[in-house]
């Protein structure tokens, strides 16, 4: 829901024909029109020669719209979809790496249990995490494990369908 014509958040799904410079194209038309993404995906859909591009922006619907055209402009665009929320299923991937110290195991090992993340590599000196959650999840995992000092941090951005029909 839009508040007095501002700018909200926006997740679009552009199923397009995977070939070089899709993604260049689609980010310039985001930029043409002074709209910052904030999250952006890609990668092969279940047919060979198409990705799908999950992009999350924040815009006015004027200028979104503006950006829209844009997008269905180009040629290896095959359709565009305004994904919109509780239409959606969305999910982010976070990869964190965290410092260890014997004393901090247990507690590091109870916020993943918490947040049902997984570790997926352990040293003497440090501990990587995985999980695949919504954003809220990640954000809250991320605000847990602050404090065991975050060496190494990835997001994939949200990856998203529409929800089951």
């Amino acid at each position: 829901m839009e508040i007095d014509g501002g700018p909200m958040k926006y997740t679009l799904s552009c199923l397009a024909y995977n070939r070089p410079g899709v993604l260049a194209k689609v980010a310039k038309s985001f930029s043409e029109e002074g709209i910052n993404i904030y999250s952006l995906a890609a990668g092969e859909t279940e047919v060979e020669d198409k990705s799908r591009i999950i992009i999350v922006v924040e815009a006015d619907a004027d200028t979104l719209r503006r950006a829209e055209i844009r997008l269905e402009r180009i040629e290896e665009i095959i359709r565009l979809h305004d994904l919109k929320e509780g239409e959606l299923i969305e999910m982010e991937l976070l990869l964190i790496k965290i410092r260890i110290k014997p004393e901090y195991i247990p507690q590091i090992l109870q916020t993943a249990e918490l947040f049902n993340a997984h570790v997926i590599a352990v040293s003497d000196v440090s501990m990587v995490l995985t999980l695949a959650a919504e954003e809220k999840r990640v954000n809250g995992i991320i605000k847990m494990l602050k404090k065991f000092e975050i060496l190494e941090m990835c997001r994939s951005g949200k990856l998203a369908v529409s929800g089951i029909d």
